[in-house]
């Protein structure tokens, strides 16, 4: 079995040397699992059958990647789809030794926990609409993917795990946005809306690792969400509300200072005033 390995590291390596790299950015293989189903993993759909087919019967466009996912946006523009990125899952593979495989089961395990988390506790609130986290044969729907290169690709998404949820506005974008039409008192409405979304989470104990004001908040129907949904954890030590809230206000103020340091101060003390409630 060693010397298995040990052939195997040597022709990767020189199917690298020689020009036969790894495919860069989405395919259809990083998408694929090799996991059974598990009733831990279940998630109860709440659409009707006619959302669904609305959702279901468009075409969906690369719109970007992230830590775990690869995000496709929707023809009408309304819903992403995000597919999980199996090659930090997958343990099938005779180059993986015992630590890396555990290392792997430990962060599925995780990452599918923070999404069961957001679609239990947190749906309005990230505007998760959809969660497919076990292979199905109910679905019985093939859809169109375009890639990064506008390439199409099709998959059956029985066979698949990924999510959906309503496409919001990026934070920055929208708050920078209110900023240039001079819409100050609409831009102190939006920020208090991403601190009571944050205070709310927190107060229901759930805990985001990856608090970032930068990429993973957003608005829908000007209400703040977050977009970012696969760090969040339960029954861990979480932050007092107003440490939380403050850490996210650094983050605003400094992109407020930046984009218009004439109102950095009038926002700075109303963010102060919202977050003085809870200490």
């Amino acid at each position: 079995m060693v010397w298995m390995k040990k052939y195997l590291v040597i022709t990767f390596s020189l199917l690298l040397l020689f020009g036969c790299e790894r495919p860069k950015g989405f395919t259809l293989k990083k998408i694929t699992s090799y996991y059974e189903p598990s009733d831990r993993w279940d998630a109860f759909n709440t659409l009707s059958d006619e959302t669904l087919l609305k959702i279901f019967n468009q075409t969906y466009s690369y719109l970007g990647s992230g830590n775990h996912t690869y995000a496709f946006v929707s023809e009408d523009g309304n819903y992403v789809m995000k597919f999980f990125k199996q090659k930090h899952m997958r343990i099938q593979s005779p180059l993986l030794s015992k630590d890396r495989i555990e290392k792997r089961k430990k962060e599925r395990e995780e990452s599918f926990s923070s999404y069961k988390i957001a679609f239990d506790y947190l749906r309005e609130e990230t505007g998760l609409l959809y969660l497919h986290l076990n292979k199905t044969d109910f679905l019985k729907v093939t859809l169109m993917l375009i890639d990064q290169k506008g390439a199409p690709t099709l998959v059956n998404l029985d066979e698949m795990e990924f999510l959906i949820q309503k496409k919001g506005v990026l934070a920055l974008q929208h708050l920078g946005a209110l900023i240039d039409q001079g819409a100050y008192d609409e831009t102190l409405a939006h920020v208090r809306s991403l601190l009571n979304v944050v205070a709310k989470r927190n107060q229901m104990g759930i805990y985001d690792k990856d608090l970032q004001f930068y990429k993973n908040f957003g608005f829908l129907d000007n209400k703040a969400i977050e977009i970012d949904i696969g760090e969040f954890k339960l029954d861990v030590e979480v932050p007092n509300t107003y440490e939380e809230l403050q850490r996210l206000t650094y983050q605003i103020s400094e992109f407020i200072r930046e984009k218009s340091p004439e109102f950095a101060p009038i926002l700075e003390d109303e963010m102060n005033k919202e977050i003085n409630r809870f200490q």
